[in-house]
């Protein structure tokens, strides 16, 4: 079968054997699998993160079971035996494994993987569509786990796939939303007929105080956080959701952290502690808001063009490309 790997440091369309399943696993056939912000990152930079040889990214991922339903795949494989575990704390195992990471993952045209990471892809929902369930498990897990919760004022930090995604949900469970984003030409793309309200970061300063500011930007430098820190009130909360890159420090003067009361909270990918759990809750999303969904994923390439997709996220403003193999 074919395959996408990074092997020293470059990308590739190999010719790679089948995966065999384990015991416990089922053969997948992918139809469709996102690209996610994290995986432009280290296609991009992959010395700079600690990668696997070869490298086989793909996380978010779309396709048939081997009875030819059609199914998403939980990206996270956790031990299933720790205290985390136990708890639904899977994101916390400490011998968490994810699939298009540390496990080989979906730009291939099949992928092995737990029969118990599947889900029913809901009737009626497109499967363009359904490969956005694993960053709205993310916006999901962010928002319900944060602490606060609604009525107040929550600014989300970036107008990516999960920002928006965030915003949507935050504004759905009663969040009064504000997005601030730094692209006047997405700005002016996105106001048009949006739930919430869009602010350049420019004029952020206007803004403040919010009671929850998610940070959900790009990380190449502290720059996001360092705002957050500046927007939210006394005695309010930061979530981090901005998956920074290794070696970016906090530059803020963490006393003021301390007088101030702020609650800084990391929310690391999700977590099946809530009923519904945070992936179940994200697949009801993005079947109850098609159009945002579809904004998010207006780009989509045959799978032999990844490079190409790649080029075309650099250049244009779309939030999420879309493989169809």
């Amino acid at each position: 079968m074919k395959a996408w790997e990074v092997i020293d440091g470059k990308l590739a369309y190999c010719d790679v054997p089948m995966p065999r399943a384990a015991p416990g696993e089922v053969v997948i056939q992918v139809t469709h699998v996102g690209i996610c912000g994290s995986d432009v990152a280290k296609l991009r930079r992959p010395e700079a993160f600690a990668l696997p040889e070869p490298w086989r990214p793909g996380h978010e991922i779309v396709g048939l079971d081997e009875v030819g339903q059609a199914v998403i795949v939980d990206a996270l494989v956790p031990c299933g035996r720790c205290g985390s575990c136990a708890v639904g704390d899977i994101h916390c195992c400490p011998d968490l494994r994810r699939i298009g990471w540390d496990l080989p993952g979906g730009f291939a045209e099949y992928v092995a993987v737990p029969r118990a990471n599947l889900r029913p892809v809901p009737a009626g929902l497109d499967p363009d569509l359904a490969v956005l369930a694993d960053p709205a498990a993310v916006a999901v897990h962010g928002v319900r786990c944060s602490g606060p919760t609604p009525p107040g004022r929550l600014a989300v930090l970036g107008a990516g796939t999960i920002g928006l995604l965030t915003a949507a949900y935050a504004s759905e469970i009663g969040w009064d939303v504000t997005v601030l984003i730094r692209s006047h030409s997405r700005l002016a793309c996105l106001t048009r007929g949006s739930p919430f309200r869009f602010v350049h970061v420019a004029d952020a300063a206007s803004e403040r105080p919010f009671d929850v500011v998610v940070d959900a930007a790009t990380g190449h430098n502290s720059q996001p956080l360092e705002l957050a820190l500046q927007l939210i009130r006394d005695g309010g909360t930061v979530v981090v959701q901005n998956a920074y890159e290794p070696g970016v420090l906090l530059q803020t003067p963490l006393r003021s952290v301390f007088r101030r009361s702020i609650r800084l909270v990391g929310s690391f990918s999700y977590c099946r502690r809530k009923d519904p759990d945070d992936l179940a809750e994200a697949l009801d999303l993005v079947r109850r808001l098609p159009d945002i969904s579809d904004c998010l994923t207006s780009e989509r390439w045959p799978a032999v063009n990844l490079p190409e997709a790649l080029d075309a996220l650099r250049v244009k403003d779309a939030t999420k490309a879309v493989l169809r193999t």
